[in-house]
């Protein structure tokens, strides 16, 4: 199959906007844009939610060629996945109010929300899902590849992309990746309203949580225990550190087992899946199940008293030390430090 690069490569960032965006909702807007000027393509914003006129400024400041906005009356909120991507659709249809190109790139931030939409969309759009992505390159055709995360972080596999459209979901760029702001004035705004009838949204209620001690969904910092704690004990002081760094507590798949911590902490292959910037493994050896469970990009600091514990492997940091030693003297040097 031939690439199909008669005209330019069209890179959409598709927005879900609202008066509370995290830096990691930009994360779209920041790689349409420095992937636009890698492949001479062009780049454009599709904005559906409340509260849209800090994405349109982040826009501008990065010199995408047009933002699109959906009207408020065609967006009531709270919008939910399946909503998002009736929207979105009907707006990218080759007949709608944005249309595209065959060769068209959606991007969408990354997270369960972001890959959820995501892979509806391609569904809608019959274009292709590359998953999450954290590397594009383009060669003199303009042929696109991509590079992605497999089995858990432990491999990367490099996909040739022939025949869009596509859909990828990407992280924030770092400083030295992100698009500088361009004209401010080259930006065009429209606002739209797609013709779509939204489906109803699902019902859906708070349920108390079980546990009073933070989630791991969303955690910045896991603070995780395995085998090598030796019993609930161990877990009692792992809650303690987690509640003064203001983290989450995990465990290993053996510390489930053996009835130390609730199934809802585990980590891993058969567990959850944690993004977290800092992981603080402690009495956990590093099975590559355990490793598969944890983003690529987090800094693992471990503790184990076995110097040949795998995990000393992924770690950016490593400890040799028993638990019962170092968690005591971690927490005394916290609770003395200024914060």
């Amino acid at each position: 199959m031939q690439a199909q690069a008669e005209s330019p490569r069209a890179i959409y960032a598709l927005i879900h906007t609202g008066p509370a965006m995290a830096a990691a909702d930009y994360a779209p807007l920041e790689t349409a844009s420095a992937l636009a000027r890698r492949c001479q393509g062009s780049a454009h914003a599709l904005l559906v939610g409340a509260a849209p006129q800090a994405a349109i400024d982040r826009a501008r400041e990065l010199g995408l060629d047009t933002v699109w906005v959906v009207s408020a009356g065609a967006a009531p909120e709270p919008l939910q996945s399946q909503q998002l991507a009736d929207i979105f659709a009907a707006s990218l249809a080759r007949e709608g109010p944005v249309g595209h190109a065959p060769d068209s790139l959606f991007l969408v931030a990354a997270g369960p929300a972001g890959e959820e939409l995501a892979g509806r969309l391609a569904a809608r759009l019959k274009a292709v899902p590359l998953g999450k992505c954290k590397h594009f390159e383009f060669d003199a055709a303009g042929r696109m590849s991509v590079q992605r995360a497999a089995f858990g972080g432990r491999l990367d596999m490099t996909l040739a992309c022939r025949r869009g459209p596509f859909v990828a979901a990407v992280r924030k760029l770092d400083d030295a990746a992100q698009g500088q702001p361009q004209d401010s004035h080259a930006t065009a705004v429209c606002h739209i309203s797609p013709a779509v009838p939204l489906r109803p949204a699902y019902p859906a209620s708070a349920t108390a949580r079980a546990e009073q001690q933070a989630s791991l969904d969303g955690a910045k910092l896991v603070v995780a225990g395995g085998r090598g704690m030796g019993g609930a004990d161990g877990f009692a002081a792992l809650y303690e550190l987690a509640a003064r760094l203001e983290g989450a507590v995990g465990a290993s798949l053996p510390a489930i087992d053996a009835g130390w911590a609730p199934v809802a902490r585990q980590v891993g292959q058969s567990g959850k899946y944690v993004a977290p910037e800092i992981y603080l493994a402690i009495g956990i050896s590093g099975t590559p199940q355990h490793m598969a469970g944890i983003a690529p990009h987090t800094r693992i600091i471990a503790v184990n008293k076995d110097p040949d514990a795998g995990i000393f492997q992924a770690a950016q940091i490593g400890v040799v030390a028993d638990w019962q030693e170092f968690l005591p003297a971690l927490i005394s040097a916290w609770d003395g430090a200024p914060h």
